[in-house]
């Protein structure tokens, strides 16, 4: 059920922000979503590295990593990293947004007579 409301916000900001720039608000959606998903995929293999190379191969059992406090820390560092991207995103905006309202070359010499 906590999946389902993360896959919600995630939807929600990201379309709000591809919105609000005029981006499209699918493809900013899937890069929200392979953000978080991708982001808890790689720190849960790490840190299943990390403990073998603490604990050695042979002490890593199937239920090393069933409790939830990994379950926490993995969910935190998606949501760390699905953040870190809408401001990349959000920034990267904003500095395309201005370029685009600034006058041209276009507009040298011309004057508003009307």
């Amino acid at each position: 059920m906590l999946g389902i409301l993360f896959i919600y916000w995630i939807w929600k900001a990201f379309t709000n922000l591809a919105l609000q720039y005029n981006k499209n608000k699918w493809t900013y959606f899937i890069i929200g979503l392979a953000a978080y998903y991708g982001s808890t995929m790689i720190s849960g293999f790490a840190a299943g590295m990390l403990v073998v190379l603490v604990n050695g191969v042979a002490n890593v059992t199937e239920n090393s990593f069933n409790n939830a406090g990994w379950n926490i820390l993995f969910v935190l560092c998606g949501i760390l990293v699905c953040y870190g991207t809408y401001k990349l995103l959000e920034r990267k905006a904003i500095k395309e947004w201005a370029v685009s309202k600034k006058e041209g070359i276009e507009s040298i010499g011309v004057t508003d007579e009307n």
